[in-house]
């Protein structure tokens, strides 16, 4: 009972902090990480946020893996940094097809 117990609590954190979500969970990701700031479907824009609502997922990919290695971003590149170094390349390009979607 004990290990049972044990190994549902690793399940638990483990989800909770982002890890052992599937391809699928875009949304969940989007609305996890992103929506904040970019508003629900994408379409805020302010001084520390772009609209990403029609961007391809390709594009989207594309600025999400240069965030992660340091090659892409400007004024928000820490922020969006920061975020997106949490995320598995499976998220990554779940978010991405998701956003891809707006």
């Amino acid at each position: 009972m004990k290990k049972i117990l044990i190994i549902l609590s690793v399940l638990a954190c483990l989800f909770t902090f982002g890890v052992g979500f599937a391809a699928e969970d875009g949304a969940a990701l989007f609305k996890a990480h992103c929506q904040s700031c970019h508003g629900a479907d994408g379409s805020k824009a302010s001084s520390s946020s772009a609209a990403i609502k029609g961007w391809n997922s390709a594009d989207v990919l594309k600025a999400l893996e240069g965030y992660r290695d340091g090659s892409f971003g400007g004024a928000r590149k820490q922020v969006m940094t920061n975020i997106v170094k949490r995320l598995t390349d499976e998220q990554i390009k779940s978010v991405s097809d998701f956003v891809g979607t707006l």
